[in-house]
């Protein structure tokens, strides 16, 4: 299974290291890692922000074994932040897919 990190031009290494998004996508995604064939993360800035941290937007994509991919994204300040709710978010997501393949074979 693949993780692929992605990062927009403006964001570099310290600010979203790729061990610590691989780290946080691994714990939060751990339950579905073995149901999907690829997980690919997008970090960015939205926007300058006034304070020291920066506004920043995490889109989160995983592709289902034998189903279409199932995506989601986050904005908010501090790149742990984003990458969590975006995760949650997705999982969330792929829940919902997964319920309703379950509904149409049941029926």
């Amino acid at each position: 299974m693949l993780i692929q990190v992605n990062r927009d031009n403006q964001v570099d290494e310290r600010e979203a290291p790729t061990e610590l998004v691989e780290g946080i996508v691994e714990k939060r995604l751990g339950r579905i890692l073995e149901k999907v064939s690829a997980i690919e993360v997008h970090v960015g800035h939205t926007k300058t922000s006034r304070t020291d941290q920066p506004e920043m937007r995490c889109s989160v994509e995983v592709r289902p074994l034998n189903l279409g991919p199932v995506a989601a994204s986050a904005e908010g300040v501090g790149t742990e932040a984003v990458v969590r709710s975006a995760c949650d978010k997705v999982l969330h997501a792929y829940d919902k897919v997964i319920g309703k393949q379950n509904a149409r074979a049941s029926a």
